[in-house]
């Protein structure tokens, strides 16, 4: 099994965790996420034995957190000030971006493979949430709030990568959505449309998504 160091993962740097280097390229750190995430789904069965369905459910939160602030330049740029700061990256050997083009994180085209493993992960997602008692509970709440919806996701073990390239809808979005970021929201007409796209690829009622998440809206919280 994969093992960065001896550190947990909760100690490990981004870096560490994705077993890249600091100068590591935008095309490397997605990579080594997508290799990393292989081993801490509910089918790794080199990683089932060694952790709980609440670790793994962990490992996958940080590390999807690590591929979303190196992949965002300027995230990036303010995590390598932070460890250039505490004495753990040395000056001048993190990554420079000399492109300023933005790095496609989007497939436009998918292939038969795509929609057929799309088709067999739909259903196996509809399973899953009607035997999940915590996603049960969270659907039944008259409001539900960014956190809510965070949970369902990790709980199914989907990535908000996985979403943003079916969905096209561009995942900061989506983080914006989760992390209840108001001031980053789009106009009301386009953010229900965008809870619906991420409703129906977790496999939920799209309606109680809608409503539950909008509610908070119509009662000024």
């Amino acid at each position: 099994m994969k093992q960065s160091s001896v550190k947990s993962f909760k100690e490990q740097n981004y870096y560490e965790l994705l077993e890249i280097s600091p100068d590591a390229l935008p095309l490397e750190i997605r990579r080594a996420y997508k290799e990393s995430l292989e081993l801490y789904t509910d089918n790794s069965i080199s990683s089932y034995s060694f952790f709980s369905k609440e670790e793994r459910g962990e490992i996958i939160s940080r590390l999807e957190e690590a591929y979303l602030t190196l992949m965002n330049p300027a995230s990036r740029a303010e995590y390598d000030r932070r460890l250039i700061e505490l004495g753990i990256l040395e000056e001048g050997n993190q990554y420079r971006d000399r492109t300023k083009e933005p790095i496609p994180i989007y497939r436009f085209k998918k292939s038969r493979t795509d929609m057929f493993r799309r088709r067999n992960a739909s259903e196996n997602l509809t399973d899953r949430v009607s035997q999940s008692p915590l996603i049960q509970e969270i659907l039944t709440r008259e409001t539900l709030r960014g956190e809510d919806l965070k949970r369902i996701r990790l709980e199914l073990g989907v990535t908000l990568e996985s979403i943003a390239e079916e969905t096209n809808v561009r995942i900061g979005v989506l983080q914006a959505i989760e992390e209840d970021r108001i001031e980053l929201l789009p106009p009301m007409v386009y953010l229900k449309g965008f809870l619906k796209s991420y409703a129906r690829y977790i496999q939920v009622d799209e309606h109680i998504i809608v409503s539950g998440y909008i509610k908070r809206f119509e009662e000024g919280d």
